[in-house]
């Protein structure tokens, strides 16, 4: 997809133009693709960069449920140009991941590597940020009930992406005593 189509649906996505039929769904499931793909790529890449274990650790797994999430819309665009009904949904079952790591303490790292994985973390937090924003729009706006369904459990899984890295954000300011004045959440 050309940088000009995505950025012409998401200006029309912020102008709220879906309603009016100018972003259909197909659209928006691939812009959604081409934004789990950029995420893979980012945790895929920054897990090597971060110098704490569990932020590493976490990164890959989300690296893991961007390519799932990948290949879910993949099989709804697949439904959709096949004209079929939405595949079936998966379960909204609690991963055992996440809860794992919920309650896991960060690996002892220096105040320096603290920061610098601090840095990276608040990227990441921002753009599951936009995923979570993304999604909830797109399923305000969605008037199909089974479409709305889907773009709200995705919603759902990047909501519990950004507060997983909320979590290790607010380790790492309380481990090192920071106040930085801004947060991002």
């Amino acid at each position: 997809m050309n940088t000009s189509r995505v950025k012409a649906m998401v200006k029309a996505m912020l102008k709220n133009e879906m309603s009016g039929g100018d972003v259909h769904m197909y659209d928006v499931l691939k812009l959604a693709e081409k934004f789990e793909i950029d995420g893979y790529k980012f945790y895929n890449e920054r897990k090597k960069e971060v110098k704490n274990k569990t932020v590493a650790g976490i990164f890959d797994h989300l690296a893991i449920m961007e390519k799932e999430h990948t290949a879910f819309i993949r099989r709804l665009m697949e439904d959709l140009e096949m004209g079929r009904e939405i595949s079936t949904l998966p379960d909204e079952m609690e991963n055992p991941f996440v809860q794992r790591y919920e309650d896991q303490k960060l690996d002892a790292t220096t105040p320096e590597d603290d920061l610098m994985d601090l840095s990276v973390l608040r990227m990441a937090y921002l753009i599951e940020k936009d995923f979570v924003e993304f999604y909830a729009r797109a399923a305000k706006r969605e008037e199909n009930p089974e479409v709305r369904k889907v773009l709200n459990l995705l919603s759902t899984w990047e909501e519990g992406h950004r507060k997983l890295i909320e979590k290790q954000m607010e380790a790492i300011m309380e481990r090192n005593n920071l106040d930085l004045g801004f947060y991002p959440f």
